[in-house]
């Protein structure tokens, strides 16, 4: 056997294991989409029996939509308050936060502190 055949072999078997991991985790979700699917289902007959079909259809969209809420809710307060916050002061210090940007606003700030200091100047100078 050479080299290559070996490593190929070694290769061969990592990747089969990957993909037979692949297989097992597709299957693993396709079940985790379809369980609630049919415990809705279930729940909606249950339902249904006991109450009637309109007001099973009304109980099971109430259990949606608090659970809609809900996640909304744990949605935004779990979000990332940096961002937000960064979000808010990007105005000013976003736009400085290059260095080109800053020569920029230094070279205005310094032509305009030139221009007011030459308007004060009553005839004096300095030479």
């Amino acid at each position: 056997m050479r080299l290559t055949d070996i490593a190929e072999n070694a290769l061969g078997h990592l990747i089969a294991r990957y993909v037979r991991r692949a297989i097992l985790l597709a299957l693993i979700g396709v079940c985790a989409i379809v369980t609630p699917y049919y415990l809705s289902s279930a729940a909606s007959l249950a339902l249904a029996l006991e109450y009637g079909p309109l007001y099973a259809y009304l109980v099971m969209a109430g259990i949606y939509a608090a659970a809609a809420l809900i996640a909304l809710t744990v949605f935004y307060a779990t979000r990332n308050r940096a961002l937000a916050r960064q979000a808010a002061t990007d105005g000013a210090a976003g736009l400085l936060s290059s260095p080109r940007n800053m020569q920029i606003a230094m070279l205005i700030e310094a032509v305009m502190l030139g221009y007011s200091l030459a308007r004060k100047s009553s005839g004096k100078s300095i030479i």
